[in-house]
């Protein structure tokens, strides 16, 4: 298989995000941030918290998942939803043309599995360059979803208790 070079333009891409917002928001889009302020971080913890379970063949009450948000929340100074699941930004992101097209021609000759991977990856990236860009840039969404296994540690030993 021969080199392929396959450009995403973040630029581009936050673009399409703010311009679908306002066509199809019911929400001004400063109601729209602020939602998705609460929301797309929470989605990250409860994507992490999901991410353990399964790498640890392992569940988590309820209180613990609640106490992993309300330690995250205290910590980083921030408001969650730990029912919150399902962020506009990576729906935005997931159903572009532009980047369907994109993906489509990077992942040309891959399994489903490798494209639905490459997928998720670049299509998560997109989304947190958004949310850091556009939505709040004090959140080290990085830190965020590196620190979300300590937090699961910690929850845990203080209900053990």
């Amino acid at each position: 298989m021969g080199e392929r070079i396959i450009t995403f333009s973040v630029n581009q891409m936050n673009k399409i995000i703010l311009n679908t917002v306002t066509r199809q928001s019911t929400k001004d889009i400063s109601a729209w941030k602020s939602d998705e302020r609460i929301v797309y971080p929470s989605r990250l913890i409860n994507m992490g918290i999901d991410k353990h379970c399964s790498e640890n063949n392992t569940n988590i009450t309820g209180d613990v998942r609640q106490r992993v948000f309300t330690l995250i929340a205290e910590d980083f100074g921030i408001k969650l939803d730990s029912n919150a699941a399902q962020s506009s930004i990576t729906h935005i992101v997931n159903g572009n043309g532009w980047f369907s097209k994109k993906l489509a021609s990077l992942c040309e000759g891959m399994s489903r599995d490798d494209k639905n991977k490459t997928r998720d990856i670049l299509e998560n990236k997109l989304a947190d360059r958004f949310f850091e860009k556009h939505i709040d840039s004090k959140i080290d969404i990085k830190k965020l979803q590196d620190s979300v296994e300590s937090y699961i540690i910690l929850a845990k030993s203080m209900s053990a208790k």
